[in-house]
Parts: structure tokens; C-alpha cells; sequence
């Protein structure tokens, strides 16, 4: 972690302008603008933060533009979020494992291939034919099954399982309770109830810089592969079921739910507690919006809501008449009464 750096300093890793104040005001930390402390850079990337500017004790914010502030130092780069993001990165703690090599308490099987650089904690299981790749941090309590595949540069943070021929690009992080690789919820029905197990024979093949948050579910394929697209991030709280192919650069919400064999497009956006149907084509650039019931599918680029799902301005238009309808619900009653009299020619 960095203890300080001056604002030249910072300016330069943004390749920023400073607008005010002096290049060497020592900043030691980074914090929201309304929180911030007086040796703390913060940054303003939205109006609804306005009435922050006045009275913020920061000694820096981080701008997109001009801005009138208490601050006694103005930092201007292309994008105050992205630069907010870089400076968290210089600022960032110091989380990595204390524990170096592979704990003693570690249970690894004779056949894996590990790599170089890589810390296992106590009470990781490693089973047969597995691959570990390099500069790897492995949380206490992982369990990776037989013939996992783990790239270059993964973080595994404790308690996540990995189950048999699950296949992990370079750069993924998986959070904490997660379980990629567990039987799909197939089953034959019968009339008596006496359901038929179908055998989930495939895996889960999650590409490169994926991000999963903590206790997801990730089902794998009855045959082939369930897949998470390269670059695509996921919530917490999210359940992915057998055969679904995820593509690049992704965002899911929190408790989101996707059905089986469902096809999910480039950029596709998903606010939380979405549900999914089966079999369903989700194109690409598509915009998922909270708590919709997806139930049929949706055309590139358009922005869905509801349950079920339809184009958002038609949702809005339903919703404007439902709102009305207690209104004509009563004119009716009125008319039927007789109290509203016939008007006419």
C-alpha cells in the first residue's frame, strides 16, 4: 500500500491538468467527496454530489471538468471515474495471503501440475489431474476437483469449489462461497414423482479477466460446455444454469437467474434480481433491467423491463394506464349509476 504521494505525483499517473493548488500537497488516502478528510483526494463525477463541492474537507478532487469546490486542489483527467478507479489502485491495502508457497495443512494430489509462484492456504484440496498456473493465490479452504484447469494470475479467495474438468482462463477472480461445476437441475419427470436423474456430463469453461462474485452458482453442461465470455463480471448471489453460453464483456446483477440453455450476447447488461427463462437468444448490447422476467427472446441492443419482459417505453406506457385505471374504473361506476348524464348531440 502506498502511504503517500504528492498531487504531482498523482497528476501524472492520470495524466491529469492541476487546475488549482500546490502540485506537492501531500495526499495519504482517497475517499468519497462528501467523507473525505483534509489530506484525502476524492473525485466529482455527478450532479447529484453537487452540494458537496462547497463544503468537502478534501484536499484534491478529481475532475472532468472545471469545477467551483472548498477543496484547495482541483485535479482535471479525461474521465474523473476512471481516474477515481487509479488512484484506488495506488492507494490500494495490502490484502494478499500471508501464507507463501503451499500451507502444510494443504492436501495436493502427486499428479497436479503446479506452477511457479503460486500460494496455496491451509486446507486447500487439490485432486487429481489438476493444472495450476503461475503467480496463483489460492484461498484457505478451496477444493478444486479432478482435472480443474487454473490459468496465470488467478485469485481464489477462501471457500470457493471447483469441481471436476472446470477449465479457469488468466486473471479470473472467484469470491468467496462460490461453486462453479455442480450438477445441472436435469431430471426426467414421472407420474409417480420417482424423477430420473439426467447425467451432467460436461463442465464450465469460464474465459479470460472473468470476475464472479461471492456464493454464485455455475452449473455444468449436460454435454459441452456451460461458458462465461472473456471480460464479463458477475455479482454476487447469481445462478448460471447447465448449458448457458455467456458472452464477452458482460455485467450481471446481483440475484440474477439464468435458465438453461440460454444464449446471452456480447455486452449484455443485467440489473438485479433478473430471471431468465430456457432456450432463450438475449443478443447482443442488450439492456436487462431489474427484476424483469425474460420470457422470450430479446433483439440486439434493445433495452427490456417487466414481467414479463417487453421494450421498456412500452412498459411505461402500460404502466401510465394501469396507474389510470382507478379513475376509469370509477367513471364506469358513475355512468352505470346514472350519476354522470348522457351527453351527446
Amino acid at each position: 500500500m502506498t502511504d503517500s504521494l504528492t498531487l504531482r505525483e498523482i497528476s501524472n499517473h492520470l495524466d491529469g491538468e492541476i487546475l488549482s493548488g500546490d502540485p506537492d500537497s501531500i495526499i495519504t488516502g482517497v475517499s468519497a467527496i462528501q467523507d473525505a478528510g483534509p489530506t484525502d483526494i476524492c473525485y466529482y463525477g455527478s450532479a447529484k454530489y453537487a452540494c458537496y463541492l462547497g463544503s468537502t474537507k478534501a484536499m484534491a478532487v478529481i475532475v472532468s471538468e472545471p469545477v467551483e469546490t472548498a477543496a484547495e486542489c482541483v485535479l482535471l483527467v479525461h474521465s474523473a471515474y476512471d481516474g477515481f478507479r487509479k488512484v484506488l489502485h495506488l492507494f490500494k491495502p495490502d490484502r494478499t495471503s500471508g501464507f507463501v508457497n503451499s500451507h502444510s495443512s494443504a492436501v495436493i494430489h502427486p499428479g497436479v501440475e503446479m506452477g511457479e509462484n503460486t500460494r496455496i492456504g491451509p486446507s486447500v484440496v487439490i485432486d487429481r489431474g489438476c493444472i495450476v498456473g503461475d503467480n496463483c493465490c489460492i484461498g484457505a479452504g478451496v477444493v478444486m476437483g479432478p482435472g480443474v484447469i487454473l490459468g496465470n494470475d488467478c485469485h481464489i479467495h477462501p471457500n470457493v469449489t471447483l469441481l471436476a474438468e472446470t477449465v479457469v482462463g488468466n486473471n479470473v477472480i472467484i469470491h468467496s462461497g462460490t461453486v462453479i461445476g455442480s450438477d445441472g437441475f436435469g431430471f426426467v419427470p414421472h407420474s409417480r414423482g420417482e424423477h430420473m436423474k439426467i447425467p451432467q456430463n460436461g463442465n464450465v469453461v469460464i474465459g479470460d479477466h472473468v470476475e464472479i462474485g461471492s456464493n454464485c452458482s455455475i452449473d455444468r453442461a449436460v454435454t459441452g460446455s456451460t461458458k462465461i465470455g472473456a471480460h464479463t463480471k458477475l455479482d454476487n448471489l447469481i445462478q448460471v444454469a447447465h448449458n448457458v453460453c455467456i458472452g464477452r464483456g458482460c455485467f450481471i446483477a446481483a440475484q440474477t437467474g439464468i435458465a438453461g440453455s440460454t444464449s446471452v450476447g456480447n455486452g449484455v447488461v443485467f440489473g438485479g434480481q433478473v430471471g431468465v427463462g430456457g432456450h432463450i437468444v438475449i443478443n447482443e448490447g442488450a439492456i436487462i433491467a431489474a427484476k424483469s422476467g425474460v420470457t422470450k427472446d430479446v433483439d440486439s441492443g434493445v433495452t427490456v423491463s417487466g414481467n414479463p419482459a417487453r421494450p421498456h417505453m412500452e412498459t411505461l406506457r402500460l404502466g401510465a394506464a394501469v396507474s389510470r385505471l382507478p379513475k376509469i374504473i370509477e367513471l364506469v361506476r358513475e355512468l352505470n349509476t346514472g350519476k354522470i348524464g348522457e351527453t351527446g348531440d
